[in-house]
């Protein structure tokens, strides 16, 4: 996308009020000469940012250990979920809706399908039913639509789920609201555009270099190469207190989340997209599994948590652990009653790298200005990636501030 064609986007009506504000300032940018960043980490966080300051003219290298998507990754999986549901944390629910516009016109402006509108089915009993309606009651006053369902619309909409037990349910048809993103497909693309504008990746492992009056000097990379830049961004996940202990040790909590995918009978479309959404369950029992509609193929996809096994993202085996398979099969053959005999097709291993107060981290390191922290995913961060790295490219290259990101970022005391 040529510049001006980023500018006349940024400032279109079709947007929402809350994308016009956070982009207006695209259009104000003054000339000057290009800053060289270092982006270290091609995750969602590192990936966008990197993309949204090359928007901005900057000359940028991305560095990362494995590659964009990459099987270790927390980014790397096969789908997640775009959701506007963050209960009172409405700073979340705003930047879900400015993400889905971005997912939206970028796969739109590059011909490629990442995001998909399965809708999504949040399913509880008599205790939910108070927390349903408060969210969909304050969610439309952000233009969030949802139906709020008994257990007879339940089973009618839906028959091949079991609700027994069950008697409510708020459904999001789909959009900002619940929406399915193709993970690993989707930063390989964010990628490769990067790189067809002049983008720099760098397959390698870095760390930073020393710390000279207030500022890093250099990113090292493990074979003595040495990278200058006028900021450098270190965007790493669950690597980030491997890279920077003394900050992170204690801020960040690594645990690894199993996924794995139940495939259909041949022909059985019941919980394929778009006759199935995306789902999670909010009573007692089932309150520890959420997963999607079959995608591409893939099968029905099971997230049993939580799980609180450490790992290693650099050496660990990214295998399944056999009681998640036991786990979920019990599940599956409650509530998913067609699947009960059906097979495992696939699984994946990645991890969660939650703050203490699950809130993003974007920061400067205490003793170098220069150098800059996003991370802290801590299990919602992919669907946000186009509105962070939008943020974290404005208040870097333009020292744009956003009071409330700002605030809610920072890095914080445990």
């Amino acid at each position: 996308m040529k510049r001006r064609d980023f500018l006349r986007y940024t400032t279109s009506t079709v947007a929402t009020a809350s994308l016009l504000s956070a982009t207006e300032s695209f259009a104000k940018i003054s000339i000057r000469q290009s800053p060289e960043i270092i982006v270290v980490g091609a995750g969602v966080f590192g990936i966008w940012t990197a993309f949204y300051m090359q928007e901005l003219g900057a000359n940028v290298t991305v560095i990362d250990a494995y590659g964009p998507g990459n099987s270790r990754a927390s980014s790397g999986g096969e789908s997640r979920l775009l959701r506007a549901d963050y209960g009172e944390r409405l700073l979340y629910s705003r930047m879900n809706i400015e993400s889905h516009s971005l997912w939206d016109f970028w796969q739109k402006k590059w011909g490629r399908q990442i995001m998909y509108s399965t809708g999504y089915l949040k399913i509880g009993d008599d205790n939910y039913i108070g927390s349903a309606k408060a969210a969909s009651k304050r969610l439309k006053a952000m233009g969030i639509s949802s139906e709020l369902l008994n257990y007879e619309e339940l089973k009618y909409r839906w028959p091949q789920i079991n609700f027994d037990g069950l008697t409510t349910g708020l459904y999001y048809p789909g959009g900002p609201g619940g929406s399915t993103l193709m993970a690993r497909e989707a930063l390989r693309l964010v990628a490769e555009k990067f790189q067809e504008k002049g983008g720099k990746l760098l397959i390698g492992k870095a760390k930073t270099g020393e710390v000279v009056n207030g500022k890093i000097d250099s990113v090292e990379l493990e074979d003595g190469q040495k990278l200058n830049a006028d900021k450098v961004i270190f965007a790493c996940g669950p690597w980030m207190g491997k890279i920077f202990p003394e900050l992170f040790g204690d801020r960040l909590d690594v645990t690894r989340r199993d996924v794995l995918f139940i495939g259909p009978r041949a022909g059985d479309s019941r919980y394929s997209n778009p006759e199935f959404p995306a789902w999670s369950f909010n009573n007692a029992e089932d309150s520890r599994y959420y997963g999607f509609p079959d995608i591409h193929g893939r099968g029905l996809k099971v997230a049993p948590y939580p799980d609180k096994n450490e790992i290693d993202m650099d050496s660990d085996d990214r295998l399944t652990n056999p009681y998640e398979i036991k786990r979920v099969r019990k599940f599956v053959s409650r509530r998913f009653p067609g699947l009960a005999d059906q097979p495992i097709t696939e699984t994946r291993v990645c991890q969660i790298t939650s703050s203490f107060d699950s809130h993003f981290i974007v920061d400067t390191h205490p003793n170098a200005d220069n150098l800059w922290f996003a991370c802290a995913g801590s299990g919602h961060a992919f669907k946000h990636g186009p509105a962070i790295g939008k943020y974290v490219a404005q208040r870097i290259i333009d020292n744009k501030k956003n009071e409330e990101y700002d605030t809610a970022f920072r890095l914080k005391q445990k």
